[in-house]
């Protein structure tokens, strides 16, 4: 009786082997787990990388150790403004002198006095800001971020010689 109770056990096994053989994946499903058991290997092939690149223990702890010099250092300073003025010492920043004040309208009517072809040379003879004012006086528009030689241009063309233009014109 003990032979048949093997027999029929190995056959209850047998099927049961064959019922989890038509379970397992086929060929193509092979190929795709395979590939996917390959790409899981190189991102974990990076990480690794990417771990060894971070600083151990000893340099995060000196790195912690020099951040913590820099802020008492700075706040030694705080507490002591002679130190700091010793080891930082202000330095007087330049000022920009003003330049001697020139009235536009006599600088306007002057430029309307001389030849046309000389008034480019006179306008760049002034500085930046006074052409700016002569700008807006004649209502050209100008923007400040134009250099100095632009805005002589700008003030010739569209204020004296338009003008002068449309004078001779006016006459003609």
């Amino acid at each position: 009786m003990a032979k048949k109770t093997k027999k029929t056990d190995l056959a209850d096994t047998l099927t049961k082997v064959k019922e989890c053989l038509s379970l397992l994946p086929d060929k193509d499903e092979w190929q795709r787990i395979l590939q996917i058991i390959q790409e899981i290997i190189q991102e974990l092939e990076v990480l690794r990388e990417s771990i060894g690149r971070f600083p151990d223990k000893s340099e995060s702890l000196h790195v912690s150790n020099s951040i913590h010099s820099l802020v008492s250092f700075f706040d030694t300073l705080k507490e002591n403004p002679l130190l700091a003025e010793m080891i930082f010492p202000w330095k007087a920043k330049s000022r920009k002198t003003k330049s001697s004040p020139i009235d536009v309208n006599a600088l306007q009517q002057h430029l309307e006095g001389i030849p046309t072809e000389k008034i480019l040379e006179e306008l760049t003879k002034y500085k930046k800001d006074i052409l700016i004012e002569l700008s807006a006086k004649m209502n050209i528009t100008a923007n400040k971020k134009l250099t100095k030689d632009a805005l002589a241009d700008r003030l010739f063309k569209l204020g004296f010689a338009n003008k002068r233009g449309y004078e001779l014109l006016r006459k003609a």
